[in-house]
This record gives C-alpha cells, structure tokens and sequence, in this order.
C-alpha cells in the first residue's frame, strides 16, 4: 500500500510539464533543439532526424542516453544546446507558490534535465525557494528516469524514505519505480502524445492536471482534517 496523503514527509517532483503547465509549450522547445540537434550531428534530413530522434527516445528513455550509447555523444554538449530556449512563457504562479508555501514537508526536484535548466525554470515561477535541492540528470549519471538505479541515487541523496515520499510527474512510465520502491505516486495529466496513459496504470496513485488546485484541495485539506 502507498504511504496516505497525511503521512507524506518529502514530496519529489517532476520539473518540464508537471511543476509549470504543459500549456506553456517549454518542451516543445527543447523538442525542436534536440532535433536540430540531431540533424546537425549526423548529417541528417529533417525528417530522417527526428525519427531517429524519436527511436532513440522511445529504445532509451531519452534522445541523449541512444546519442551517448550509439554515437559517443558528451552529454554536456548536448545539454547545453538544447536548454537555449526562450522561458519566458512560463509565468509566476501565484496559486502553485501558496500551495507549496502551506504544503507540510521538504519539497526536491527530480528531472531528467539541467539544474540550470531547472533553475531558470523556478526563477521564472517564482517558486524556487520552496525546493531543498535538486537531482538532475548529471546527478544520475545521465542514466535517466525511469532508471531504477536513478531513483535509489536520488533517495539516497535526500534522505529520502520512500515510504513516506510521494512522487509527481507527467509522464506515468517514471511513476512506475516510484510506485515499486513504495513511494505515493501523482500523476499530471497532460495533452503530449508521449505521456499519455498506460495500458496498465495501477502504479498511479492519484492523477490531476491541476497541480496547485490538487495540492491545496486534496493534500493540504487533508491534512487539516486529519
């Protein structure tokens, strides 16, 4: 059984689409400089990159795990280049900064990307000091989510006891370790192709794609109440 809502004491969430909405077109982004990425590395089409973008996505989790395995890739290089996007559409969120403000417990980000990407990112949103560090894919090895090994790293990093932790993301394929190390999962729904549900989500706890709406109605209501 997933730990109660009440008994949470570190809450780990996901940065790109779940911690800013999905609305805000960040990723999509990040998305076009991977692909350009790709196209530029290997002499390739448009289009012939981004499938092969879109393979090594889906064979190894992310674009630069199949780009450092099959082509030597160094990951800094990578990362760099397609974190050079424009964050200015993403807005302060007043509702999301008095959630996690009445939100008890510590409060940690595990991404797949930079912590300068997460940085500029909670800069932007005006809710950076809510968080007491972050795990980023260097942390990892660049070995990333929904790595096993990752998972362990980040809660060894923290502290962290997985059976009073809850995990939110917006992809439900990085809910199901969390769920299987004991961890409360949350998943944030969103309209991408790539994080749609799975055939089985029994890994998913609760699901929402309202982050700050779901923080101050379900968990911090509870809590009042307990």
């Amino acid at each position: 059984m997933p730990p109660a809502l009440t008994e949470i004491e570190t809450w780990v969430f996901d940065l790109d689409n779940t911690l800013y909405p999905a609305s805000c077109r960040l990723f999509d982004q990040v998305d076009q400089r991977i692909g350009l990425y790709v196209q530029q590395l290997l002499d390739l089409s448009p289009t012939d990159a981004r499938a092969l973008q879109k393979q090594y996505f889906r064979e190894h989790t992310t674009t630069l795990r199949g780009l450092m395995i099959n082509h030597g890739v160094e990951p800094g290089d990578f990362l760099d280049f397609v974190h050079q996007i424009d964050v200015s559409g993403v807005q302060p969120d007043g509702r999301l900064d008095a959630a996690l403000t009445a939100l008890p417990g510590r409060k940690v980000i595990f991404t797949n990307g930079t912590t300068k990407h997460a940085e500029n990112v909670m800069g932007r949103l005006k809710v950076g000091s809510h968080f007491d560090g972050i795990f980023d894919i260097a942390d990892a090895d660049y070995i990333p989510k929904p790595d096993h090994g990752s998972y362990r790293a980040m809660l060894s990093r923290f502290g962290v006891a997985p059976e009073r932790a809850a995990m939110l993301d917006d992809m439900p394929r990085n809910l199901q370790p969390a769920a299987e190390l004991g961890m409360c999962t949350i998943w944030i729904k969103t309209h991408n192709d790539w994080a749609q549900a799975l055939e089985d989500m029994s890994f998913v706890h609760h699901a929402t794609d309202d982050l700050a709406g779901w923080l101050n109605d379900t968990v911090i209501r509870s809590r009042k109440s307990a």
